[in-house]
């Protein structure tokens, strides 16, 4: 098994404590821009209005620059570009601020510059050098990117599928759709000013959301379905409706987001508590679109993974047993897939494991799974000897605390000091590995197959799960995004 197993340390150990990395990168970034932007301050250039498309300013040249106070700032160059756009590079004068217009009648262009301590600055917003702060938004999205990926590495290589995992595949998610687009915008050159910038910034999880309307939406058609098809199979229970439950509820979020988009002049809103309004509904759309994909990918990593070692014990996770007691089909694959793991390790040269059959008996069954389970496998060969039943579980999250209780028990020494496995249906791996975290078990899960129709209910209820009880690292993380993208709107429409 795993080396942090074998010593008892969770690899998730300190595994937050190295974004604490990106605190210094900021203040280091900070310190930079702020020096390269007071080094180039003294000059500006104003770009015509993008709005004003098809208006001609080529005509036009630096003494038809007029600015109304004069000894503020003097033109240092005009450029004129092929669509009949042009820039005007200003020149710091001395201190105060005036309005500047080129051209005449309705191929006028007006800006509002200030001076202060020999910086220019246009609007209250823009200013020379702002170029820096978005190198510096894409290296901190780029190594933030880079700490995500190390931290899953980490995980994975030691099989440790759960929660944490799940929070670093939606950070890594949402961290890289904001620094490929940043990266496209600084090599396409969208960006004219520190002001547009800002904007982007602020329509990010808008544009987010619409990229992703049709996949997603997709998903929830195909969620529904399935659950349909479960319900038809396993019955109306309120836990097989999760699915499309979700998506109404993801069908209800974007209905809102729209009508607010669409309405945002016949609700009488102020326009920048309309866009706070905005901003909150699309991020949290977009962070929850984050972690369930994420849920996703960690689920079928989870299903697929293999132990590369024997195992000292084998948990074998119970569900439904027949009237008579023999196990259900799905109960019969989680133990022939521990029988298959066993005897191929076995022939390997290891010892044989001891099983763990894992499972209480129900109002409406005549024995307890583990029994049930222990049966079965003396019916292949397998002798009680090598049996330790753990028959008081009634959860998944109780299997594995007291299957913990029963290996430890039987093996004299803490489960973590030993190499234990766990096998039960792919679906339902990933919650087998949430659940021996919670029990403070490290293991390694095998899956058994299963009809597909299963999959989706078993991604929803870790993803309530990763709510539930992550909720206030979930929580937290939203409001920082939230707050930088207030902020970004702050300095865009207020500052």
């Amino acid at each position: 098994m795993n080396n942090d197993s074998e010593k008892g340390v969770a690899p998730t150990k300190g595994i937050w404590k190295r974004f604490l990395l990106l605190v210094p990168l900021v203040l280091v970034m900070v310190l930079a821009s702020r020096a390269y932007i007071r080094s180039v301050a003294s000059t500006y250039v104003a770009y015509t209005p993008v709005q004003m498309q098809g208006a001609d300013f080529s005509a036009y040249n630096a003494s038809d620059v007029v600015c109304g106070t004069p000894g503020v700032v003097e033109v240092a160059d005009i450029r004129h570009f092929a669509n009949g756009d042009a820039s005007v590079t200003f020149k710091a004068l001395s201190d105060g601020e005036t309005d500047v217009t080129l051209g005449k009648g309705e191929t006028q262009a007006f800006w509002f510059v200030q001076v202060k301590d020999g910086a220019i600055i246009e609007g209250g917003v823009d200013f020379t050098g702002w170029e820096s702060i978005h190198i510096c938004v894409c290296i901190f999205f780029a190594v933030a990117c880079a700490l995500f990926i190390s931290a899953i590495i980490r995980l994975w290589r030691r099989a440790w599928y759960g929660y944490e995992m799940i929070a670093c595949g939606g950070g890594l998610v949402f961290c890289l759709f904001q620094f490929a687009f940043f990266v496209y915008l600084l090599v396409r050159g969208s960006c004219r000013a520190f002001s547009d910038m800002a904007y982007l910034l602020t329509e990010m999880a808008g544009w987010f959301v619409l990229i992703s309307l049709v996949p997603m939406g997709i998903l929830a058609a195909l969620v529904s379905i399935s659950n349909i098809w479960l319900i038809r199979h396993e019955g109306r229970r309120p836990v097989n409706l999760l699915g499309i439950a979700a998506s109404v509820l993801w069908i209800v979020a974007h209905a809102v987001w729209f009508f607010l988009r669409d309405s945002e002049f016949t609700l009488g809103m102020d326009y920048v508590y309309f866009k706070l309004v905005d901003s909150v509904i699309a991020v949290g759309i977009t962070f929850g679109e984050c972690l369930l994909v994420s849920t996703i990918v960690c689920g079928w990593l989870a299903s697929i993974h293999a132990p590369k070692h024997g195992a000292d014990y084998i948990v074998v996770l119970g569900c439904g047993i027949r009237p008579d007691g023999t196990p259900s089909p799905l109960l019969e694959g989680r133990v022939d897939r521990a029988i298959a793991y066993d005897k191929q390790y076995s022939v390997a040269g290891n010892e044989s494991a001891v099983f763990v059959p894992s499972g209480g008996q129900g109002p409406d069954e005549v024995m307890s799974e583990a029994q049930s389970m222990g049966n079965y496998l003396v019916s292949k060969g397998v002798g009680r000897e090598r049996m330790v039943l753990e028959d008081r579980s009634t959860t998944t999250r109780e299997n594995m605390a007291f299957s913990r209780e029963v290996i430890q028990e039987h093996a004299g020494r803490d489960a973590n000091e030993l190499s234990v496995a766990f096998s039960t249906t792919n679906y339902h791996v990933l919650r087998g590995y949430v659940c021996a975290h919670m029990a403070g078990m490290a293991v390694e899960g095998m899956a058994s197959k299963t009809k597909m129709y299963f999959w989706p209910n078993a991604f929803l209820r870790e993803f309530a799960g990763l709510l539930a009880h992550q909720w206030k690292g979930v929580l937290y993380t939203y409001l920082v995004v939230a707050v930088i993208y207030f902020l970004a709107e702050y300095i865009l429409f207020i500052g």
